[in-house]
């Protein structure tokens, strides 16, 4: 039986949110399964070693010609020869893919009002296979806690209103600089010059690490090993709760959905919304200690 999953959503939070159609898939057709998605998810640093999957191709959604984006995916699901065919979307686009593609079953998610994809993603998957419960496992294959304290602060996000600001950040990070505990201190490199007064202050602290200049197989390592996962609501707050750190998630309402708490029910929030700045860091500082 060959089971092949097409989830064309970019993000690494995206990714982890398949995890339980991942292991149900598996489970009832006791066979790994085959995954195209998009090469921004990571999947083949994350899913390393979770024993799910077989063969992951990074397909190329990004064509600007409709008729060549059909075919170019049509053409990749052909490679599999599936015996079933998951789209895990709604995209007319991509369903008219899987309609002309080899597989002998095709299963493609329906079109829905719900803007949280983590629950859209498990609902659809309960619907599709006529499921009453389906099991929460967002769990990756985690390292035990350091007997240093090591703290992985998330300073960016893909969206700027959910960033707590650089200002915030840095008198955050002089807080925990004096503590006991090693910082990575984590941001895009396309966004550097938004934190260059904290890399000015930060560079030559020995207990400071800056991640941006890092691959990201470097950094999912680095998470994995760190203790606490703090910061703005975005993929590395996901891959914290999905390896069961203690996660401090700083989100706003009006723009972010608290996902990583569909991956793990212990995420810590903080509407940066209603609290100001002082009282944000003052919990901050009391959830490492």
């Amino acid at each position: 039986m060959k089971i092949l999953v097409v989830s064309p959503y970019r993000g690494i939070g995206d990714l982890i949110f398949h995890l339980p159609l991942l292991r149900f898939l598996k489970k009832k057709y006791k066979t790994k399964i085959n995954l195209i998605t998009v090469h921004n998810s990571k999947a083949k640093f994350i899913l390393k070693g979770e024993n799910l999957v077989s063969k992951i191709i990074y397909g190329d959604f990004n064509r600007q010609n409709i008729l060549q984006k059909v075919i170019a995916l049509k053409n990749e699901i052909n490679k599999f020869n599936s015996d079933l065919t998951v789209l895990s979307a709604s995209s007319k686009r991509l369903k008219a893919s899987l309609i002309l593609s080899n597989a002998k079953k095709k299963i493609s998610f329906s079109k829905t009002n719900e803007k949280d994809l983590s629950k859209y993603i498990y609902n659809e998957t309960k619907k599709k296979f006529n499921l009453k419960n389906l099991e929460k496992n967002y769990t990756l294959v985690s390292k035990p806690f350091s007997k240093k304290k090591k703290i992985f602060l998330n300073i960016d996000s893909f969206h700027n209103q959910n960033n707590w600001g650089e200002q915030n950040y840095l008198k955050l990070i002089n807080k925990i600089t004096h503590k006991k505990s090693k910082l990575f201190i984590n941001f895009s490199p396309r966004n550097k010059t938004k934190f260059l007064s904290i890399i000015s202050v930060m560079k030559n602290k020995p207990n400071v690490k800056f991640t941006y200049n890092k691959n990201f197989k470097s950094v999912l390592k680095i998470i994995r090993e760190c203790d606490y996962i703090i910061g703005n609501e975005s993929g590395p707050i996901c891959l914290g709760a999905a390896f069961k750190k203690k996660v401090l998630s700083i989100y706003n309402p009006n723009t972010t959905p608290k996902s990583s708490k569909t991956i793990y029910n212990k995420v810590n929030f903080i509407n940066s919304t209603k609290l100001n700045n002082s009282i944000i860091q003052k919990k901050i500082l009391k959830f490492i200690n």
